[in-house]
């Protein structure tokens, strides 16, 4: 499909849409738990003007972590959350009203980055096997953007595949922005950190940075292909409000479209928002997560459940209930 067919198609697809939206747009918050392209998608459907087109008026905010994040839409506050998936299966667990309604990756897209100098001291090469690369975590000090998030999870999971424990092994620090972390990384405050693109690739191609994990990549074999960054709400409010739930879900959907068969305009529409990161990191951080872009918004039973496991692991607790009691599907 080309370009032009592509808008075309779309043009048509939402006309009626378009027609029947009242004379002012819908206004929609949405809570980001992290910065980066693991919400590539959202950031696409807002740039690139699809929810406008359908009558909708969507702000993003970020809050501090996944945690933050997830609070903010159990108080009402936001309507939807682009946080890690685990987060809003806690906050069920704890009683809160939430559902899983889609997925912004369909890939655990945080990378773990350390410094080349930290690399080859502990004798680290790009040919290093995988269970040393892991191990390599000990005595480390490595940042993730926020308590609960999804790079919070990312790193407690790996460390345990080591047989390290957060708590004693190494130190988490928790730093809460991007920008903060490749400030601390640069000035050697730590010694690596969890992060989605474009930052992972900022200290690899700007900083001396030694890619621990390539996570983007599908390296670690029972995290390839799982959905890290999911897009939840209010389950009563989702079935209060169907059609927005459903018209939210399509423009997120054309947005996917458009990343996969189109890069080149998506990387156009969405480049201010990276205004401060250089063309050939910015270029980087596209080619590197080309694998972690679903092809569809939509969840299904089987990635649920997959987050359920990973979560029931990493706290070491048995997790109640199936996939269908923690999301809801709206087409």
């Amino acid at each position: 499909m080309s370009f032009k067919q592509f808008f075309t198609s779309v043009a048509l697809t939402t006309a009626l849409a378009v027609s029947a939206a009242a004379a002012q747009a819908q206004a929609i918050k949405v809570a980001l738990g992290t910065d980066g392209f693991v919400h590539m998608p959202l950031f696409v459907a807002v740039d690139g003007g699809f929810f406008k087109d359908k009558g909708l008026d969507v702000e993003l905010i970020k809050f501090k972590g996944g945690g933050a994040a997830t609070s903010g839409l159990a108080s009402r506050s936001v309507e939807f959350c682009s946080c890690a998936i685990q987060n809003s299966i806690n906050a069920k667990l704890k009683g809160a009203d939430l559902t899983l309604l889609g997925r912004l990756v369909g890939q655990y897209a945080s990378n773990v980055v350390i410094s080349q100098e930290k690399a080859t001291a502990l004798g680290l090469t790009a040919d290093t096997p995988f269970e040393q690369r892991l191990k390599a975590m000990k005595g480390l000090k490595i940042a993730v953007s926020g308590a609960g998030g999804s790079a919070d999870f990312l790193i407690r999971f790996l460390g345990e595949k080591a047989g390290l424990s957060a708590e004693k092994d190494f130190t988490l620090l928790y730093l809460n922005s991007a920008s903060a972390i490749l400030t601390a990384f640069s000035q050697g405050r730590i010694d690596g950190f969890a992060l989605s693109s474009p930052t992972s690739d900022s200290a690899i191609l700007e900083h001396k940075g030694f890619t621990l994990l390539d996570m983007a990549d599908g390296q670690v074999k029972e995290l390839d292909g799982y959905p890290s960054i999911a897009l939840s709400a209010r389950t009563q409010w989702a079935k209060d409000n169907p059609e927005t739930v459903k018209t939210f879900m399509a423009a997120l959907s054309q947005a996917t479209t458009l990343i996969n068969e189109h890069p080149e305009q998506a990387m156009k529409f969405v480049r201010h928002r990276f205004e401060g990161t250089p063309d050939d990191v910015y270029a980087a951080a596209w080619k590197s997560n080309k694998h972690s872009f679903p092809q569809t918004p939509y969840l299904s039973e089987e990635d649920v459940a997959r987050a359920i496991l990973f979560l029931g692991n990493v706290q070491g607790q048995s997790i109640p209930g199936s996939a269908a009691d923690y999301m809801t599907t709206m087409r």
